[in-house]
């Protein structure tokens, strides 16, 4: 038997290695992690399988499974979060045998949630979604793998799902459970609440396609997240799913390990020829991007766990955006949903103003830049074509290890939704970026959150990036999928979309317009900064530009009424007051007048060393009568007024410039005779 046992960390190499080939007969990988080229585990009667607890195995080619889905033999079982990765170069995997890979739902049955698989059936027919070895998945099928359920008493044993047609599913334990077929659907490159496909034997779940599935029971009864154990051939290489020019598809991670979906997002968005090799990732040779495909941010239905229906109408979710910030080694950001109710064709439900009924909660603060196994989400298409999945996206990131956000929240912010915004070790400048403790790019950013007509919380994030402009920039500035009547928005240079996050080019002179919309007769907003990772160079303002007043809400909040409309060209985010510093610079030109009063030789002077534009210059004796008013001196350094014919006594001197600034002196007038 010919194998080698090391420490494979991809997190850290980026790379991988060649190595021998490797033939297991009962392994119990206990080790930090495996590594080889091909893998092929057989049958053999004394049983023969690889069991993989919470550590890495590393493939560079292809493997071939012997056995059968419901058998110890020739089978692969990942547990405790353990994954299975491929290399770049790997081959079609092969074999009747399973790969079974533990996700687990949640105990409510009418919560949706967006699911991929990491495996397809095998023995079924081939998927025809990139790579010759990765097969459809029915999930339903109890021959050649599926959704399974997990055995009380063994990791390895595990029994088919039951799916029922009810609406609802139903369980006694977390072994013991059915699953409602009713909500089994897709979504490929398309629009509209009634594109939605249910998956049947006749239509498959095709490799990289993500999927609907709701929970199980009623939410209370048995405690805890319940195991689903997906079986069959691991998925393996380039798999494609079709998109469509400003459509919709569900996709997902569609492979037995964690994926960089920052690397997906941004290979899938950029140019052909964008090297990608700083990404983390699984591969060799230097990546380069696959071509511009989707707008390269992802999408994430979130919903309100307590409502308790499955009817349309009573749903209460909204869709999260996730930006990989245009930078592969970056954070992301990602920007929760505002939660509003839905009618019976899936679209909000209006008020009696017109807006959309929200509810006053706000989606998860979740940092989306890992997709595990098992997680789906929706892209949008730039073009006709497809979005491509490859196993240079793969990486070793266990579920448990949550990243943390990178924000220190504002102590006077207010908020009807709730927010983990931590603080940062370390506070760069505006601009500036930091690494955390894993070596990941953290980017200046800021959070603003606005109250809207007392409602609900929209949140959106303002991402500072040298490279970013101040259009449009793909993977990186985040629309917002799911704008309502009564909202605001960041608007971008170019577009009339509206967006929850902004890259931009840091500058204290930027200027970042927003859109706001009302669809009351009277509408509220309260906005304040909620949240940022930055020392600002002055603050952060709300600058209205028809009352031409700056209202800073990094230390407080702001509250301003708007009749129904929408205003566009009205208030933007700046980072400097202008009126203040307008008056620096007024007391910059009044320091800067120097009037004195020569006896000797009974003139009066006024020096104008920066060249000021004067407007007038006057002299006022101490009742306030006019003496002398000299007018048009332009931009002199020097004024001398003869001052023989006055009176001995104090005289006021006012000089005003063309911008009416103004300045005065008192000088003692004394003739000598």
């Amino acid at each position: 038997m010919n194998y080698v046992i090391g420490i494979v960390n991809l997190v850290s190499s980026q790379k991988y290695f060649n190595m021998r080939n490797f033939y297991s007969k009962l392994f119990f990988l206990l080790l930090p992690a495996l590594a080889t080229s091909q893998l092929y585990v057989g049958t053999a009667s004394d049983s023969s399988f690889v069991y993989n607890k919470g550590e890495i195995v590393f493939v560079n080619q292809d493997i071939n499974l012997a056995g059968s889905p419901d058998e110890t033999e020739g089978n692969f079982y990942l547990r405790n979060e353990g994954q299975l990765i491929q290399g770049d170069d790997a081959s079609a995997n092969s074999g009747n045998g399973i790969v079974s890979v533990y996700q687990t739902n949640t105990q409510n049955q009418w919560d949706y949630h967006y699911w991929a698989s990491p495996v397809g059936d095998p023995g079924k027919s081939a998927t025809s979604n990139g790579n010759s070895g990765n097969v459809n998945f029915y999930l339903s099928d109890d021959d050649n793998g599926g959704l399974y359920k997990t055995d009380a008493n063994s990791e390895i044993v595990a029994t088919p799902v039951t799916f029922t047609t009810n609406y609802n599913s139903s369980i006694t334990s977390a072994n013991e459970f059915s699953l409602s077929s009713y909500w089994l659907y897709k979504f490929v490159a398309t629009t509209g609440y009634g594109s939605w496909s249910k998956i049947t034997a006749s239509n498959p779940l095709g490799a990289g396609e993500g999927f609907t599935m709701k929970g199980l029971g009623n939410g209370t009864s048995p405690a805890g997240l319940v195991p689903i154990d997906f079986r069959g051939r691991p998925n393996n290489g380039t798999i494609n799913v079709t998109v469509a020019n400003e459509n919709l598809t569900l996709v997902g991670n569609p492979y037995p390990s964690a994926m960089n979906l920052s690397f997906y997002l941004l290979a899938n968005s950029l140019p052909s020829t964008t090297d990608l090799s700083g990404c983390l990732g699984t591969y060799s040779g230097a990546p380069t991007a696959i071509g511009e495909n989707i707008t390269g941010v992802a999408y994430f239905w979130e919903s309100d766990p307590n409502v308790k229906s499955h009817y349309i109408k009573d749903y209460e979710g909204g869709y999260g955006t996730f930006s990989p910030e245009a930078n592969c080694n970056s954070t992301g950001t990602y920007e929760s949903p505002v939660f509003i109710e839905y009618d019976n064709e899936g679209q909000p439900v209006l008020d009696i103003n017109g807006d959309p009924k929200e509810t006053g909660v706000n989606g998860s603060a979740t940092e989306r830049h890992f997709t595990p196994v098992g997680q789906g989400f929706f892209v949008e298409g730039a073009t006709n074509g497809s979005v491509t999945a490859k196993n240079e996206f793969r990486v070793y990131i266990k579920e448990s290890e949550n990243p943390y956000s990178n924000f220190k929240s504002n102590s006077g912010s207010k908020s009807k939704s709730a927010s983990t915004e931590s603080k940062n070790k370390t506070t760069p400048k505006a601009g500036e970026f930091t690494l955390n403790e894993h070596g990941v790019v953290v980017l200046s950013k800021f959070r603003l959150k606005t109250l809207v007509n007392k409602s609900y919380t929209r949140a959106l994030t303002g991402v500072m990036l040298d490279d970013a402009t101040l259009g449009f920039d793909v993977a990186g500035d985040g629309n917002n999928v799911s704008e309502l009547p009564s909202d605001i928005n960041f608007l971008v240079e170019g577009s009339d979309d509206a967006f929850l996050i902004n890259l931009f080019p840091y500058d204290i002179e930027v200027k970042l317009p927003l859109k706001v919309t009302g669809s009351a007769e009277t509408n509220t907003f309260e906005m304040q900064v909620s949240g940022l990772n930055f020392t600002p160079d002055e603050s952060i303002y709300l600058h209205d530009k028809q009352t031409d007043e700056y209202h800073d809400i990094l230390n407080q909040s702001y509250e301003f009424e708007l009749e129904k409309g929408t205003y566009t060209d009205r208030f933007e985010i700046v980072f400097q007051d202008e009126k203040t510093l307008d008056v620096e610079e007024v007391e910059e030109v009044k320091r800067s007048f120097n009037i004195y009063q020569n006896n000797g030789r009974a003139e009066l002077t006024v020096l104008n060393p920066l060249q000021t534009e004067l407007k007038e210059i006057t002299v006022f004796d101490i009742s306030g009568r006019l003496l002398v008013s000299k007018i048009n001196e332009g931009t002199n350094e020097k004024v001398v007024i003869p001052s023989s014919a006055w009176s001995d006594g104090v005289y006021i001197v006012r000089v005003t410039t063309k911008d009416n600034i103004e300045y005065s002196k008192k000088v003692s007038v004394r003739n000598i005779k």
